[in-house]
């Protein structure tokens, strides 16, 4: 411990005598800056901004960054220009806290329309661009920007800068209530940064994992995910780095009612703090201590801890974290029975929770006043603070338990969607090994006998093309319509089901005056409904085809940039159900992959009939493909057109080039003249 206490002196000497130098060199850079020009006045410029990083405030190091970023414009030097944006609206929105500001500079820089190749600075300054726009408040938009941040990371070939940006992204989907797709990402960012064995970026998404699933109420997982976490940071020996972990463990085991672990990781956290480390996080500590031995009658250690906070932070004229400081006092007070000055501080902290929409701190103040008015024999207070109490937690918790079955709910769709795919191609495999094995032992008993029964061997080799391939079709028409089935249940599975439980959580949040919960009801009540009309097309029983794909087309013209022009004449009526549904399936298909893949700006769609056939057009002029490539990749979508063809009898043909767009034709015979 000496040779740390000796080493930190060190350490503070060097900094003292260094930020000297420190000084002393910025002043020169300005003073040869005033009296040179050109291209020798910008590098002096780029090093100043990159010398005064370290040090942004004292030096003005925006003023100064932009003023480089301007010299450097002019002189056309891009990689300049691009590297000090980039570490502008890093410095606005992640170290002052002008996110605002961020987004101008970035607004600022994009108007000025610059072409430049260098992916790995264009990835990062977008994702510097994304935080701006997350800490704004628009994250929508921060999730595109993270988008094309990871797009420049893989054109890069920077994979961990790459699942930097996804790490971030995972923070804006669950500030949007899609806790699935956040914790999708984040598992995914952890596992290559355990690959890679980046400790510091691994830390930061499992942390950010925990956090989420302590949001959603998943305290088990939130558990696992910080024991893993602690015993990193155990490794790595950082502990200060510790106790914001333990802490939020502490914070878990209350929620669930074990006081006992709360106590324990509450005294880890202390023993692994001391008079250099964590200053920021100490007030939190041990106000958390301080409440914990309160609520669970430690008196003896409570009243050390009270003094501490008295005498270190109760006589600054800006009191640090003021709220929990006001609670932890209340709950003191109510332990050692002095309810007056409880009342008075749970007043305080009420106050200040409620101002800074801190729900769950609101609730709590409400059971500290219930306690303490009625221990003071104001019973009317007591009972309308118990109300107030009972309430705002209901409110909490219902708005938790809505969170948790939005992330079941895309859980569910998500590995749904995974077993199917990997279900049939498991389906596929066995039946291909089944009609290897059956080939190989005709061929054996065919070679022993081959002079005798060549022409049973012919015969059979024929007959059993033909079985193997009417296999092969019947087999790939029973698993698509399985799908349709399994669509269907499902489908009537989350409007029955689940969404009848919204409409309920709905209108029981609306009879209690919880605008917020109902409106998180309402929006994911629509999520569902939106997923079961994907799931199955009900339109096609209330609408027709007809209508139905017309339906498609308005919807698809509505939500993306696509010009849609569209000829469709009315076919309801000639074919049977079946085979409508296979056709409005082969349309929305073969829309879907021009959105994902073609990138097109118009599509075309035509559907005519005479008195043999109906006849579909979807002409689009993207980029084009390769049809033969397709095929042989085995693509799932082209493979199950082709299925879909063939169960309904119809002729399909696919025209496409590349860069000339794509043509598909579907020819279908009509069931009568």
């Amino acid at each position: 411990m000496k040779k740390v206490i000796v080493l930190l002196f060190a350490i503070l000497s060097f900094c003292a005598f260094s930020q000297e130098d420190f000084d002393r060199k910025v002043i020169l850079l300005k003073s040869k800056i005033s009296k040179t020009k050109g291209i020798e006045k910008l590098k002096l410029l780029d090093s100043l901004s990159r010398f005064i990083s370290v040090d942004k405030v004292q030096h003005n190091f925006d003023s100064i960054t932009q003023e480089t970023i301007n010299y450097a414009f002019k002189f056309k030097d891009y990689d300049i220009v691009f590297d000090r944006t980039s570490a502008l609206i890093f410095y606005y929105a992640n170290r002052i806290n002008k996110p605002r500001k961020a987004v101008e500079v970035f607004n600022d820089f994009k108007n000025k329309q610059m072409n430049y190749e260098d992916n790995d600075l264009l990835a990062r300054l977008y994702t510097n661009a994304g935080d701006a726009y997350f800490f704004s408040g628009e994250i929508k938009t921060s999730i595109s920007i993270y988008n094309k941040a990871e797009d420049f990371a893989l054109k890069d070939n920077d994979s961990s800068l790459y699942a930097s940006a996804r790490t971030y992204k995972a923070s804006a989907y669950i500030d949007t209530g899609n806790y699935a797709k956040g914790a999708q990402l984040l598992n995914e960012t952890a596992s290559f940064f355990t690959r890679k064995k980046d400790t510091f970026k691994l830390l930061g998404a499992r942390i950010e994992l925990a956090n989420l699933y302590s949001r959603i109420g998943f305290y088990k997982e939130a558990e696992i995910e910080r024991n893993q976490i602690i015993k990193i940071k155990k490794y790595q020996g950082k502990r200060a780095s510790l106790i914001p972990t333990l802490y939020n463990a502490a914070i878990d085991e209350n929620k669930k009612g074990n006081q006992h672990k709360r106590i324990e990781y509450l005294e880890i956290a202390h023993k692994k703090i001391n008079n250099n480390e964590a200053f920021y996080f100490k007030p939190i500590l041990y106000y958390g201590l301080l409440s914990a031995y309160s609520q669970n009658d430690s008196l003896v250690k409570a009243k050390n801890f009270f003094h501490f906070i008295e005498e270190n932070y109760g006589t600054l004229e800006n009191i640090p974290y003021e709220a929990r400081y006001r609670s932890c006092l209340a709950d003191y007070y109510l332990g050692i029975k002095k309810f007056k000055k409880s009342k008075i501080e749970a007043e305080k902290a009420l106050a200040i929770f409620s101002g800074s929409n801190d729900a769950e701190g609101t609730y709590q103040s409400y059971e500290k006043l219930a306690k303490a008015n009625k221990a003071l024999g104001d019973f009317e207070k007591a009972y309308d603070y118990s109300l107030k109490y009972r309430h705002s937690k209901d409110s909490v918790d219902n708005v938790q338990k809505a969170r948790a079955l939005s992330y079941y709910q895309t859980l569910y769709e998500t590995e749904k969607r995974d077993f199917k795919i990997a279900s049939q191609a498991s389906e596929i495999s066995l039946l291909g090994t089944q009609n290897e094995l059956n080939k190989q032992r005709t061929l054996i008993g065919i070679a022993g006998l081959l002079a005798l029964f060549s022409i049973i061997y012919l015969t059979r080799s024929r007959k059993f093309a033909v079985t193997k391939k009417g296999l092969q079709e019947q087999f790939s028409r029973n698993l698509i319509n399985s799908q349709e089935e399994e669509r269907l249940r499902i489908a009537r599975e989350l409007h029955d089901s689940v969404g009848q439980k919204l409409m309920l959580l709905s209108k029981q949040a609306k009879t209690k005056g919880e605008n917020d919960l109902s409106d998180i009801s309402d929006n994911t009540l629509e999520e569902i409904r939106s997923i079961a009309r994907g799931l199955h097309p009900s339109n096609l029983e209330r609408l027709g085809l007809t209508q139905s794909i017309n339906a498609l087309v308005y919807h698809m013209d509505m939500s993306t940039d696509l010009f849609f022009t569209e000829e469709i004449e009315v076919i309801d009526h000639i074919l049977d159900k079946e085979a409508e549904l296979h056709l409005f399936r082969i349309i929305q298909e073969s829309l879907a992959n021009i959105i994902k893949h073609a990138e097109a700006r118009a599509v075309k769609i035509k559907i005519a009939k005479t008195a043999k056939d109906i006849k579909v057009m979807v002409h689009d002029n993207g980029k084009g493909f390769d049809f033969e490539t397709k095929l042989k990749n085995k693509s799932l979508g082209l493979k199950t057109l082709l299925e879909r063809t063939k169960i309904i009898g119809a002729i399909l043909r696919i025209d496409s080039k590349i860069n000339q767009g794509t043509l598909i034709t579907l020819q279908i015979p009509t069931l009568h003249e």
